[in-house]
């Protein structure tokens, strides 16, 4: 239940992250721009709409904020990787290609996500253990 919660509030970030990037690549700019442009907004996005609904967590909301923009890094790693493969080396349509990158990000991220930006606590980093 909860992965599927996941997909519908990441999905409507996905579809934020998407539609700024095909507009960015209409106007012309590089797929790559494009592809920051896109994916930091459906980050934003996410992180909002997953921390109240899928997650329901609302201590530490900073906290989560910078480890979520770190697992996204990672999620934003594969997909800037995956678009070079998929449209310097192997000639894709990069509007085709940003669309075949969604799924994989998405389960990177889902994982990293459950296990530490949204973790039912987030240890207290000013208590010594």
């Amino acid at each position: 239940m909860q992965f599927l919660l996941y997909c519908l509030c990441g999905g409507i970030g996905v579809t934020t992250d998407y539609l700024i990037y095909y507009s960015a690549l209409t106007f012309g700019l590089w797929y790559q721009a494009a592809n920051v442009l896109g994916y930091l907004s459906g980050t934003l996005v996410s992180f909002f709409l997953n921390r109240k609904i899928t997650f329901g967590v609302h201590d530490k909301p900073a906290s989560r904020l910078a480890i979520f923009l770190g697992v996204a890094a990672v999620g934003f790693t594969a997909s800037a990787l995956m678009l070079w493969l998929m449209v310097d080396v192997m000639f894709f349509d990069a509007k085709i290609a940003k669309l075949l990158t969604l799924p994989i990000v998405v389960v990177i991220q889902f994982s990293m996500n459950r296990r530490f930006t949204f973790r039912e606590r987030l240890r207290d980093q000013s208590k010594s253990v």
